[in-house]
């Protein structure tokens, strides 16, 4: 069984790796000839653990190959896997205008009974729009497409390609539906089959509720946080009750970030504008995100007595969530705008940041290790949860700081233990009110 991988970002590398991992040929296209080498030289452009040494062992067992010729790697290909990480504008709606140039550019190449299989993320009724695409171009030949919402979640996306926790396909007639069955079978879960728009409703849907959810937990958490309650505690107790669920997303934090939910939430909203149908809670809900993250500043000013004009505050992690290297939406790059524009004097660290994005910003001095941001510093952020800073010595860093203040938004260290370091520890929704210092 041959198979072809267009788009090769985050999903597109995990999930060309993964199928080879099955034992099929596949092929990985992508127009970024950079990627490609890195990619061939057996790495991966992209922090996912054991993914490079999962690259390694099929691209050495000969079942795993990648190239910039898009054409040449479907021509024989019985699967076209359309992996392409769908960019965002700056108001987080999806641009499908890469997804669409690579559709034209393998459009003369397919084979007759090929199968598309759509996993970008991408609104719905673009499955329909790609079907049309190469029907317009190609009116002779046969093939079928089908769509799965994406089930990547960094850090974990080996893991969760292998064993989708949401196994969706979306296709309006059965014999594409068996044939992405049969592709997927390594996977041994069952697939529950709907219609192309559904599974790419269900995507949105699912994105959706969880950005809501964790609106509603990061609301809560604040008003905890001026009554003096534990908003922690708050959410063990909501999911003890069975129509909420162990598993809800209710403990408060920053705001969602890192574009998924972001887009997902955009895209309703914009059926909404479409259709001429009110989405008050969506609304309500992209709202009240795009003020968390301000926490950050609003505590920190608090803390200082009104302004953090020429404060020197430590920032640990950058990238959007542990496990990946990416800092595309990173709600830790928000706040550190925010700093800068208020005057404070920003150092920051992370351990697997991309290097290469990281080049691209100004504004803020870079360190390879927390040590060395926090030495110096007025006030040290934790942004990122990495397991890294975990079990810091805070009396070693309490010694190198010039300030007390600790601001904890991952809620990730025992405060007791901070403080008996002399220093002064706030976290996001367990009821600690924020004083000026010295008060």
């Amino acid at each position: 069984m041959n198979v072809a991988i267009v788009g090769l970002w985050h999903q597109g590398i995990v999930g060309a790796a993964c199928l080879a991992g099955f034992g099929y040929s596949v092929t990985a296209a992508d127009r970024d000839a950079e990627k490609i080498a890195t990619l061939r030289g057996k790495r991966s452009p992209i922090f996912e653990p054991d993914l490079d040494d999962l690259i390694g062992e099929q691209v050495t067992a000969g079942r795993l190959s990648f190239t910039t010729d898009l054409a040449g790697a479907v021509k024989d290909a019985d699967y076209v896997l359309l992996m392409q990480d769908t960019p965002v504008d700056a108001d987080d709606r999806s641009d499908l205008s890469g997804v669409m140039a690579d559709v034209d550019t393998i459009a003369p190449a397919l084979a007759d009974d090929v199968t598309l299989y759509v996993t970008a993320q991408v609104p719905v009724g673009t499955c329909h729009a790609i079907r049309d695409r190469i029907a317009a171009a190609r009116p002779g030949l046969s093939f079928g497409i089908g769509y799965s919402p994406e089930n990547l979640r960094l850090g974990q996306a080996i893991e969760r390609f292998r064993s989708p926790p949401l196994p969706v396909i979306g296709a309006d007639d059965d014999v594409s539906a068996e044939r992405i069955e049969t592709l997927m079978a390594p996977c041994g879960v069952e697939w529950k089959r709907v219609s192309l728009r559904t599974a790419e409703m269900s995507k949105h849907a699912l994105n959706a509720y969880l950005a809501l959810s964790i609106t509603f937990a990061n609301e809560l958490g604040n008003l905890c946080d001026e009554v003096g309650a534990d908003g922690f505690a708050l959410a063990d107790i909501l999911r003890l009750e069975p129509r909420v669920g162990k598993k809800a997303m209710l403990y408060p934090g920053l705001g969602f970030s890192g574009g998924t939910l972001a887009r997902d939430m955009q895209t309703l909203r914009g059926l909404g504008d479409r259709f001429g149908i009110e989405t008050p809670l969506l609304d309500g809900g992209w709202s009240s995100n795009k003020v968390q993250n301000g926490l950050v500043l609003r505590k920190l000013t608090t803390y200082f007595g009104g302004s953090v004009r020429g404060r020197k505050v430590a920032v640990l992690g950058l990238t959007y969530k542990p496990g990946t290297s990416t800092l595309r939406r990173s709600a830790s790059l928000e706040v550190i705008f925010d700093l800068e524009k208020e005057g404070a004097v920003v150092r920051a660290t992370d351990p697997k940041a991309d290097r290469a994005e990281l080049a691209e910003l100004e504004g803020f001095d870079f360190f390879d290790n927390a040590a060395d941001a926090i030495r110096g510093a007025e006030a040290v952020v934790l942004m990122t949860p990495w397991n890294e800073y975990r079990d810091l010595n805070w009396s070693d860093l309490a010694s190198a700081m010039t300030g007390r203040a600790v601001l904890d938004t991952a809620n990730l260290w025992d405060g007791n233990d901070v403080e008996s370091a002399d220093l002064v520890y706030m976290n996001i929704g367990r009821g600690r009110v924020v004083r000026a210092k010295g008060a």
